[in-house]
């Protein structure tokens, strides 16, 4: 017997018990359609129909789905009409279920597809509850982010030009220089804008912000201080830094402050992933050791300070749940960003033409005093082309340093003079071990 039939016929009982085990662990219910063992059968069917058509037995095959699909359909009519609920969940997890198990028999999708779809679906059904408290809290201002972030990616995206506008693209601008005796040269064929990939970035951001609410809002638990700081972190690091900073002046918490700080600044560094890998996977690979170095580091150093303790305070936690507006993000920001990211991309690559290497490194890191999402965005689309990826990688590095720089230094104006050391040194630790993965790069 082919070896692959019984690993697809174990796959498939294992996926299929995995989900009923998901279905059962909920608790019966009235309409309930099985456990473990209902499911296992489910997809074994799925599996042995597959066998079947792959043997040349396509009318069995095919004779056998239909029966199941009667059978499933049937079921759901019966169902709703007795317990008057309309909901589709358990027939379409027993659908997928036999599908699972049919799929790895056909062949037509890689097994490693059919992993992730499995996770995926049960992902989907262990989020029941969450997704039912989510959709409660919903107010009508989160909605119109939706709709917003919406129009940003599916409605503006898809049908804006992606190509490089350059100066000499710009009517009757070369025959004015030309007339008045100054030459463009290398300024020539400078690029001035994308307009695709300029506002790609900008759904890329505000995606990440999406993303971090929803992630927020699914896992809840605000008691867990260290849970919304690395939520909160996802979204904004410098502004959550600086929070924490305030916190820590007003109630004289130090150590936990500064591990929720770092984990804050870890889920930046995670953002770099998001960023960098739909522009430049290349890049992405080149700058991996250095990230997980700064992600680990991060994560050893939180952990350090988060068991630390500090002396009892009366902290007064109504602050801190301070109640959400609703306003996931908004266009003006996101346009904002776009003009940031517009004037950085220039400004670099202009000091790039007149002064280098260089001069580009300076004003990189003189521009990530206001963030380094718009300079990672450049770097990945310059790197392997205009400049290289190991100098791409030190940009970034250099540029990494003096954003943390920058949020100390803030600390030390708006924080605990403790908080604002402690925080310091161990930035300074991330900075300095990060530079590591440099070596790695030829």
């Amino acid at each position: 017997m082919d070896t692959s039939i019984v690993i697809n016929l174990v796959l498939a009982l294992l996926f299929g018990a995995a989900i009923g085990l998901e279905r059962e662990s909920g608790g019966q219910h009235a309409g309930s359609a099985g456990g473990i063992r209902t499911f296992a059968l489910i997809s074994l069917l799925g599996a042995l129909c597959g066998i079947f058509y792959i043997n040349n037995l396509t009318v069995l095959a095919i004779l056998i789905a239909a029966v199941f699909f009667v059978i499933l359909i049937s079921y759901y009519i019966t169902n709703s009409t007795f317990t008057k609920s309309f909901g589709m969940t358990n027939e379409l997890a027993i659908f997928f279920t036999f599908l699972i198990g049919l799929l790895p028999m056909l062949k037509i999708i890689p097994l490693k597809i059919i992993v992730v779809i499995f996770v995926v679906i049960v992902l989907i059904l262990s989020l029941k509850e969450k997704i039912s408290k989510l959709v409660a809290g919903i107010t009508s201002k989160e909605i119109e982010s939706f709709i917003s972030y919406a129009i940003i990616a599916l409605v503006v995206l898809p049908f804006l030009p992606n190509i490089g506008y350059k100066l000499i693209d710009i009517p009757f601008l070369s025959s004015i220089f030309s007339n008045l005796g100054i030459n463009l040269g290398a300024f020539a064929t400078l690029e001035l804008i994308n307009p695709y990939k300029i506002w790609m970035t900008v759904a890329l951001i505000t995606g990440i912000d999406v993303f971090g609410y929803v992630l927020g809002r699914i896992i809840g638990n605000k008691s867990s201080f260290t849970l919304a700081s690395t939520v909160g972190g996802f979204i904004s690091s410098t502004s959550t830094t600086q929070s924490l900073a305030q916190k820590s002046k007003k109630t004289g918490i130090v150590n936990y402050l500064v591990g929720a700080a770092l984990l804050a600044n870890m889920a930046s560094f995670l953002q770099i992933f998001l960023l960098v890998g739909p522009l430049n996977g290349k890049w992405l690979i080149a700058i991996i050791p250095s990230l997980l170095i700064m992600i680990i580091t991060a994560i050893i150093l939180s952990i350090i300070f988060l068991k630390k303790k500090d002396k009892e305070t009366n902290e007064n936690n109504s602050e801190e749940e301070k109640k959400e507006d609703g306003n996931i993000f908004s266009l003006v920001p996101a346009l904002k960003f776009a003009l940031i990211l517009i004037i950085v991309k220039l400004a670099t690559k202009i000091c790039l033409i007149i002064f280098g290497q260089s001069g580009f490194l300076v004003s990189s890191m003189v521009a990530s005093f206001a963030g380094i999402d718009a300079i990672v965005v450049n770097l990945a689309e310059m790197a392997g082309g205009i400049i290289t990826y190991k100098f791409a990688l030190i940009t970034f590095l250099c540029v990494s340093a003096t954003n943390l720089a920058s949020k100390s230094i803030y600390s030390f104006f708006q924080g605990n003079r403790k908080f604002a050391v402690k925080l310091f040194l161990s930035l300074a630790i991330i900075v300095v071990l990060s530079f590591a993965g440099v070596l790695l790069i030829k």
